[in-house]
């Protein structure tokens, strides 16, 4: 991702008010949703229209990062890998909208030789490396002048490609669910820095993986694709272990999935443009937290 380090502390800042103000709001129970709060003359929902709000809100703000990219022109508009790896960055955050509420049984078997949570997530993770080692190890060839790719050659090679070293990634996976949570959004971000700026003709590139020669058309749209296929299996083996997802986590995973929308619209734009859109809300996420927070005390008191 393109960003000067003030454009990126905006989007951090925006995001890690996002995480709190999901945390704040798991923890409630779904009796608390009926706790009064309003905005405006929507004073009927209670907290669940907060939240409701605040998807509305965030999603308002991937509209608008969009709007001033299109008004900019070629200039401004995204690339095609850009928009792929976006759609990645919004499955990403509905996966762990899911995995976020199962840290307790991560270890533990759906049914008896399904995988549980760790192994899924490891797979994925591995899977995710493994689709960046492969693009840009195509990618570099092909820079390089050579025709026809060759698969990587060794283990060194691929990890260097996916720029991870052996023990730090195979102790978060065996940490707990956050642990693993930051390792992979490390992971994430790295996919995003270093295949957000592919140009579009490289695209019908070729890159050499186990199932032979495919364009990283193709390759980058797996991040995505792959990335759902095992948010179903998540889905399934967490509700097998902790039940049917409450409202509350319904809602905010609205929440998660507006926020992957502007992180996608942010991929590449201007930094000026992305903090003037996302820094606004920032403050007021956290404020709706706290209103929301003391909205449901008053269930509890």
């Amino acid at each position: 991702m393109t960003t000067a380090p003030a454009a990126a502390s905006a989007l951090e800042r925006f995001t890690a008010a996002v995480d709190a103000f999901d945390r704040r709001l798991r923890a409630i129970d779904d009796r608390a949703l009926e706790a009064f709060w309003a905005w405006e003359a929507y004073d009927e929902e209670g907290v669940r229209f907060g939240i409701l709000r605040t998807a509305e809100e965030i999603g308002d703000a991937a509209i608008e990062l969009a709007a001033h990219r299109s008004a900019a022109g070629a200039g401004g508009s995204r690339t095609r890998a850009q928009r792929i790896l976006g759609r990645y960055l919004v499955a990403w955050r509905e996966l762990w909208s899911v995995a976020d509420r199962a840290d307790d049984v991560v270890d533990v078997e759906p049914q008896e030789g399904e995988w549980p949570l760790r192994t899924i997530l490891d797979h994925l993770i591995e899977a995710e490396l493994g689709f960046l080692a492969t693009i840009r190890n195509g990618l570099e060839q092909r820079r390089a002048g050579v025709a026809e790719p060759k698969r990587i050659a060794s283990d060194e090679a691929w990890l260097a490609l996916a720029e991870v070293e052996e023990d730090p990634w195979h102790a978060a996976l065996a940490g707990p669910l956050v642990e693993i949570r930051v390792f992979h959004r490390t992971v994430r971000d790295r996919i995003i820095e270093r295949l957000g700026g592919t140009p579009d003709d490289e695209l019908d590139w070729t890159s050499p993986f186990w199932d032979g020669q495919h364009t990283n058309r193709f390759r980058l749209g797996r991040f995505e694709s792959h990335l759902r296929q095992h948010t179903i299996q998540v889905e399934k083996a967490v509700q097998a272990t902790k039940g049917a997802p409450r409202e509350v986590e319904r809602l905010l995973r609205l929440v998660a999935r507006a926020t992957g929308d502007v992180e996608a619209a942010a991929i590449g734009a201007d930094p000026e443009v992305v903090g003037g859109v996302v820094a606004p809300l920032t403050e007021p996420l956290v404020a709706r937290a706290d209103e929301l927070a003391a909205a449901v005390a008053t269930i509890h008191d």
